[in-house]
């Protein structure tokens, strides 16, 4: 994705939309089929754009840890957007906070506040792949237009209008992040989404909000069990 790894990416606000372009280029490019989408945390918003855009490439959806079903429903205001992205992301105040928070120290709080149930799980392959996800300034760009809200929106009619099969995987210590934080517990949480998706197979695995590198056996598993099933 734009900004992620090796690729490219621009120094302006990025949208799903903008992010699900290459992906389905990338899946046209290859010509295999429909596939499943995977996406992790608030990257499930990207996955809903490629379904939208370009439906028949894809066959099924996994979203693994997605934010609480207020963060996916509740609108951003873009002017906010737009004034966070001028006055703070967007000039030198936006390169010097970068720098700050891509250093290991930083990175290693965060992902034990934040990201994972047990702390001593945040290990050094972890952070240097972190770190080496950010050594590259450009990459701000992509995490920046994350931050400044620009993929905020009401997703619920696109999430509960898919025709496909859904998975929804949550950690059993499933928390929201910064002034999510407290706005469910995982109870409301499974509550919410099996009330909005009645027909989703919905399920808890032990973690937090980074299963696939938590709990990297028992999120492979319950993907390719229930894959098995369809």
């Amino acid at each position: 994705m734009l900004g992620c790894g090796t690729a490219p990416c621009p120094a302006r606000p990025l949208t799903p939309e903008e992010w699900a372009e290459p992906l389905i280029h990338l899946l046209r490019e290859r010509n295999n089929g429909p596939a499943v989408l995977v996406s992790q945390g608030a990257s499930l918003p990207i996955a809903l754009a490629v379904a939208a855009k370009a439906p028949e490439m894809v066959s099924a959806l996994v979203a693994v840890s997605p934010p609480a079903w207020l963060v996916l429903k509740q609108e951003f205001p873009q002017r906010r957007a737009r004034w966070l992205w001028r006055l703070l992301f967007g000039g030198l105040i936006g390169n010097l906070f970068y720098r700050y928070a891509r250093r290991r120290r930083f990175l290693d709080a965060f992902s034990r506040k934040n990201l994972f149930a047990q702390p001593e799980a945040v290990d050094q392959e972890w952070l240097e792949m972190l770190n080496q996800g950010s050594r590259a300034m450009d990459t701000r760009w992509a995490v920046y237009s994350f931050l400044a809200g620009f993929w905020r929106r009401d997703w619920e009619p696109l999430l509960t209008g898919l025709k496909i099969p859904v998975q929804i995987i949550f950690g059993t210590k499933a928390t929201g992040i910064g002034s999510s934080k407290n706005w469910d517990d995982l109870n409301e949480r499974l509550s919410t989404y099996k009330e909005q998706l009645p027909n989703a197979s919905i399920s808890t695995i032990p973690g937090r909000n980074v299963l696939p590198y938590e709990s990297t056996e028992e999120c492979v598993n319950s993907v390719r069990k229930w894959l098995a099933a369809l």
